[in-house]
């Protein structure tokens, strides 16, 4: 049984990149899969990685950019209705692929992944416009390291978590994964230093993160913030269930005060 247990140990802590950032093996995109509103773009990390990105440029007269980081077990093809619903408001949005992700060199980590969201926000700043960074569950976490180190118009996390340690305790309760686990994206540590608007939504019947991780982190923040619970959606469909709905009334209370 020991025997056993300590192999259980090993195999997480060397598979634990395969669980965090399974979208790694997705394939690269085709440009002709999307809106022709987007061009294709790149950006360069800060240790030389060129990363594939998806830009819109928002409508004279709009004030703001928005900055999309999608989950783990995608690439940017799945959040490209919503990307395409903000153009429609006429707002910027950029998305940034992830390095290891979707063709794109390098192999994801934590820092890796703050890398890319920081050279995609410097291409947004560029723009002289508000930005606002939107984060998808894995996302989330980029998103909320984001926003500590910058002045942004307003954070939107959708289906976030209060950190892959605390995920993974409740599936592995049994193992030691505070010691096991190397990229931990711990969003609750650092919620209290978000000082922009924030807004929080995730679905009542999400099985990947419980809505738990949702109330701790709205708790934690600092106002103004909203939570908003949508009944009834899952992990993967809140924005379809109902989310559209509160981003947009949240992105235009943002715009007016800009």
């Amino acid at each position: 049984m020991l025997l056993l247990y300590l192999s259980g140990l090993m195999a997480i802590y060397w598979l634990q990149g395969r669980l965090i950032y399974p979208g790694e093996r997705t394939t690269r995109a085709h440009p002709l899969d999307f809106d022709p509103r987007f061009v294709w773009t790149s950006v360069v990390t800060a240790d030389g990685l060129g990363l594939a990105c998806r830009y819109c440029p928002p409508v004279a007269g709009s004030p703001l950019c928005i900055l999309l980081l999608h989950g783990n077990g995608e690439d940017l093809r799945r959040r490209s209705a919503i990307a395409e619903r903000l153009v429609d408001e006429g707002y910027g949005v950029l998305q940034v692929e992830y390095r290891g992700f979707a063709g794109n060199p390098g192999r994801p980590s934590e820092q890796g992944l703050y890398s890319d969201g920081r050279a995609a926000l410097k291409l947004l700043e560029s723009t002289g416009r508000a930005v606002v960074i939107h984060g998808y569950s894995l996302g989330s976490g980029v998103a909320v390291q984001l926003a500590t180190e910058t002045r942004c118009a307003g954070l939107i996390l959708e289906a976030p978590f209060t950190s892959v340690v605390a995920v993974a305790k409740a599936r592995l309760f049994w193992l030691p994964i505070e010691r096991l686990t190397r990229d931990r994206y711990d969003n609750l540590s650092k919620i209290g230093r978000v000082c922009a608007p924030l807004l929080i939504y995730g679905g009542d019947k999400d099985l990947v993160i419980p809505t738990a991780h949702f109330e701790q982190l709205h708790a934690a923040a600092n106002k103004p913030s909203q939570f908003i619970l949508i009944r009834g959606a899952g992990h993967v469909d809140v924005w379809e269930s109902g989310g559209e709905r509160y981003v947009l009334e949240f992105l235009r209370t943002v715009a007016d005060q800009c």
